[in-house]
């Protein structure tokens, strides 16, 4: 496992922010954040790429350079994921795996909050705690969860499995 803080440009960071954040962004929901028998109402996503291609007019302009500073090969897939707060009633989500094959899992919050994302690591719980501007590398085969918040109203990142 790997933070970074800092990791974007500051300029660059608040750009892709304020895209995500602030503007007309299309969001779409998921009616479960992992299992379809979970206690909870879902979350927002927007694919930025998945199924072998680009779904994004912004995928070049944001994405790619994230992806070359990750030292990506080959992206499986990349979303923006809108987590309401109040959709899972102080409940965090189950643990999982992104996929079952060896690859890798970032993890970039958009805004700092009370949540995060909790691994388990060799049966110890570590957190990481949601801050703007972090990145969250690990192997995909670490099992992880998400993390409501209890002092923002959403919590936003950006998923990314690679290559």
């Amino acid at each position: 496992m790997k933070v970074i803080k800092n990791f974007l440009d500051n300029n660059f960071f608040e750009d892709l922010r304020k895209l995500i954040m602030e503007s007309e962004f299309s969001w779409f929901q998921r009616n479960h954040m992992v299992n379809d028998d979970a206690d909870d109402l879902g979350y927002f996503t927007h694919s930025f790429f998945n199924n072998y291609g680009v779904n994004c007019k912004y995928y070049d302009q944001f994405i790619v350079p994230i992806l070359t500073k990750l030292n990506a090969h080959a992206p499986i897939q990349v979303r923006a994921n809108l987590s309401p707060s109040c959709f899972y009633k102080g409940k965090k989500s189950a643990f999982h795996v992104d996929y079952k094959y060896p690859c890798k899992t970032a993890i970039f919050y958009l805004n700092t909050c009370d949540g995060g994302t909790e691994l388990k690591i060799d049966d110890e719980r570590q957190l990481v705690k949601a801050e703007k501007n972090k990145m969250l590398i690990f192997d995909t085969n670490i099992e992880h969860r998400g993390i409501p918040s209890n002092n923002a109203d959403f919590r936003y990142i950006i998923n990314f499995n690679y290559y």
